[in-house]
């Protein structure tokens, strides 16, 4: 390409953007552009999934005895948590439950999906998770574990009146930020 052209073609891709000015950047500019710090050691902003509910994979099926001849079933195909950098956290459920008689085929309802958002904390080696509660709904707040680049959330939901915890251990998938 003769000088002329080639100084041409320079001069359209910096007026494009496209190559870097020779100046240095000042200090605020720099900071806009720099990628939002990990939540603790380790464990970055973005998507998590649950691979394993009590130690098992997901899906995963569980049956808790109820009353006389009744259990709850439940089962979890799905947990999705997402951590952002202005400190926000949506964590998606995807399950089915019912309670059925103890002497039946377990035939569960269609699956249907639970979300709680709310803020985060991070305080070193845990995660407090705050949920913005609505007004038919009584969230709890919640705190997570890291262990190095993994998250175990434990959640207790109750069978009637007696609580049963659901640990679940997040992986975090970069596929799905």
């Amino acid at each position: 390409m003769p000088s002329n052209k080639l100084a041409l073609h320079t001069i359209a891709l910096l007026g494009l953007g496209v190559l870097p000015l020779h100046r240095p950047m000042p200090a605020r500019a720099h900071a806009a552009l720099t990628p939002p710090p990990a939540i603790s050691a380790g464990v970055p902003m973005g998507s998590y999934v649950a691979v394993l509910a009590n130690g098992e994979k997901l899906p995963w099926t569980t049956k808790v005895p109820a009353v006389n001849g009744l259990s709850h079933w439940a089962r979890l195909d799905l947990a999705v948590l997402r951590l952002t950098p202005d400190g926000r956290y949506t964590l998606s459920y995807r399950y089915a439950q019912d309670v059925l008689d103890s002497r039946q085929p377990m035939t569960l309802p269609p699956a249907r999906d639970e979300l709680s958002v709310g803020r985060y904390a991070d305080k070193g080696k845990s995660i407090t998770f705050v949920p913005t509660t609505a007004k038919d709904r009584s969230d709890r707040i919640v705190t997570a574990q890291v262990v190095g680049p993994d998250i175990f959330l434990d959640k207790t939901v109750f069978v009637g009146e007696r609580p049963f915890r659901v640990r679940l251990l997040f992986r975090r998938d970069p596929s799905l930020w």
